[in-house]
């Protein structure tokens, strides 16, 4: 009986055997699907999927700004339909704070000293705060980028290297802190770069005293011009005439700077030495210009009491200067006359720009970089917020985000022909940017991200009038026309980026306020000399230390 089950047992077993075999060859043999000419059938070769945009920015990261270009109180998240496309297309929370124009580094370096800046700022870098600059990297109190941060945000790098600026700040840091924004990128003018300060003119006004209406014109030929202005008085203003206009700054700018193209700083001599600009013969003879206009009222009687942007009031909106000196971006251009005209009343045609010129017929300038503004970043923000940030400023300079940045969302407000050019979809007379309940995006402009400002693509911006795009591009070309490379001359870095505690201290001489002084105090153009050589024996203190540092 025992044998019996035994041989039973060993059947059953090689029969669920022979099943089981059988079940698996039939699993083996099912036909499988052909697989694509061009992917792997294999488990182990298929690649991890890459992040998509929606899992990249899945998780919302709040992002913390300054800058001056800021609109105070404005939702730069939701206010408008703009800036709504990014934050939702990237997903952030974007709080932002006004910087007053004046307050601009001395509150950005208050709250950097203090470890507490927002997430992103936009760094006023320049000769003078370029010290502080290099303090701040010292003491890890800006964030630095990392090493192959080119490679992950190409479109960035590429607009930093043209700056000039971007690359010589990494060669000294040893590393990237500072993002400078390009002026140009696209329609770079030259090298060096031409500013886009102009002199204001009343075109109608110029015309009615009897002199020819151009695009250039030297200090004295204004300077008569504005006397025919005061003996004539085109508009009958009387009293409230103002023949030239400018604040303390611009009217050094007009004076000075347009005449002497060291006149606040050091420069090498044709004997290889370097010397200070403020005891050149250039400026002194600046200065005498400056204390003639004053002493025969032709300028402003009380221009050293002018705010920030008075003398554009008095030109754009009040119509009683005849002669200022303000900025002259190509974006601007269109949209300055517009505002002269709403507010005064006057035609767009009686408003005119041209390039200041010195006595001598020449344009007189120091290269002005391709840059303005630099961007730097926390070294408390959160990786994934400086992330995003670099992210939106790499869509700011590809090829759909950049025109965006300046005339609104593709599709709505702009778009391409056949060939790739430009069109404008925006209906005649609606502003695209302004202030709230003026342009359609608030938010428009330069704080969503911009690494390209807006100077460079209005040169094919469509909606400027051609006519004053050929305008500007005029006056920037007659800059180098007009010019020597001795009026206006290339960088000199070796002066630019001294940071020595004795530079320092000479930088911080108010040259503009210091003249302004000079030309309200003296009683006769003998004494204005006089009392102009005393101040340059007075500040030979703080200057000859520097003098004797570069001359080493």
């Amino acid at each position: 009986m025992k044998s019996v089950k035994r041989v039973i047992c060993l059947l059953l077993a090689v029969l669920l055997v022979a099943v089981f075999t059988a079940c698996n060859k039939e699993v083996d043999t099912k036909p499988t699907a052909t697989p694509e000419p061009t992917q792997s059938t294999s488990v182990e070769e298929t690649p991890t999927p890459g992040p998509t945009e929606e899992n990249k920015y899945a998780e919302r990261v709040t992002i913390t700004y300054a800058c001056p270009q800021v609109r105070a109180g404005f939702d730069y998240t939701n206010g408008d339909d703009y800036a709504k496309m990014l934050s939702e297309k990237f997903n952030y929370e974007f709080k932002t704070t006004n910087l007053p124009w004046n307050e601009w580094h001395s509150l950005l370096s208050t709250w950097i000293m203090a470890q507490n800046m927002p997430d992103v700022i936009i760094y006023n870098y320049g000769e003078g705060t370029h010290a502080d600059a290099v303090n701040f990297v010292q003491q890890g109190l800006i964030r630095r980028l990392p090493d192959d941060w080119k490679e992950k945000w190409p479109g960035v790098a590429d607009v930093y290297a043209k700056t000039t600026l971007g690359p010589k700040l990494e060669e000294m840091f040893g590393g990237t802190y500072f993002i400078p924004r390009a002026r140009f990128y696209y329609n770079l003018l030259g090298e060096p770069l031409a500013n886009h300060w102009s002199a204001w003119v009343r075109w109608d006004w110029i015309q009615a005293v009897g002199k020819e209406k151009k695009n250039n014109y030297s200090i004295p030929e204004l300077m008569e011009i504005a006397r025919l202005i005061k003996e004539k008085d085109p508009d009958g203003l009387g009293d409230r005439l103002a023949p030239m206009s400018f604040t303390t700054n611009n009217a050094a700018r007009f004076f000075l700077e347009a005449n002497s193209t060291y006149w606040n700083t050091f420069y090498k001599g044709a004997d290889g030495k370097y010397a200070w600009g403020a005891a050149h013969e250039r400026t002194l003879e600046g200065l005498k210009l400056w204390y003639q206009a004053f002493t025969e009222g032709i300028l402003d009687p009380e221009f050293y009491l002018l705010e920030y942007e008075q003398d554009m009031e008095k030109f754009q909106t009040l119509g009683e200067a005849g002669i200022s000196y303000l900025g002259g971006q190509t974006a601007d251009i269109e949209r300055y006359r517009i505002d002269f005209s709403t507010r005064t009343g006057l035609p767009q045609e009686a408003f005119g720009m041209a390039t200041l010129l010195g006595t001598d017929g020449y344009y007189h300038q120091r290269d002005l970089i391709n840059y303005w503004g630099a961007i730097a970043f926390s070294p408390k923000a959160d990786e994934k917020v400086v992330e995003r940030w670099l992210d939106v400023m790499e869509w700011a300079c590809s090829e759909d985000g950049y025109p965006s940045t300046s005339m609104g969302i593709k599709g709505v407000d702009w778009d391409r022909d056949a060939n790739g050019n430009l069109v404008s979809l925006v209906p005649e007379g609606v502003l695209l940017s302004g202030d709230v309940g003026e342009g359609k995006y608030p938010s428009l402009g330069h704080v969503l991200g911009s690494v390209i400002l807006w100077d460079d693509l209005q040169f094919d911006n469509p909606n400027i009038t051609p006519s004053y795009r050929d305008e500007s591009k005029a006056l920037y070309q007659n800059r180098y026309d007009l010019s020597t490379p001795e009026t206006f001359t290339k960088v000199d870095w070796k002066v630019w980026m001294n940071g020595t505690e004795n530079m320092r201290r000479a930088r911080g001489i108010a040259y503009d306020t210091e003249f302004a002084n000079m030309v309200t105090t003296a009683k006769s153009e003998e004494d204005l000399v006089q009392i102009y050589e005393k101040w340059l024996q007075d500040q030979m203190a703080i200057i000859q230390p520097v003098l004797d540092e570069l001359n080493q």
